[in-house]
């Protein structure tokens, strides 16, 4: 099974930079259907959506993937 990567990064209005690695516990892919981590990241997204102004960014992705 294929590790996953997630992370939030923005900018706060003041200047503050905001960074969390929110990868599930050991990069475990199966872990995305875990309800409690599902709910964990819709909270992080709400928070990038509601705090970023568009800065920085919000992203899940397979490792090894690039953008």
């Amino acid at each position: 099974m294929s590790k996953v990567h997630a992370e939030i990064s923005y900018r706060k209005n003041d200047g503050t930079s905001v960074h969390s690695d929110i990868c599930p516990q050991n990069h475990d892919a199966g872990m995305i259907n875990n309800k409690e981590y599902k709910e964990f990241l819709h909270e992080c997204l709400n928070e990038w959506l509601n705090n970023s102004n568009g800065s920085g960014g919000f992203y899940i992705k397979e490792e090894g993937y690039i953008f």
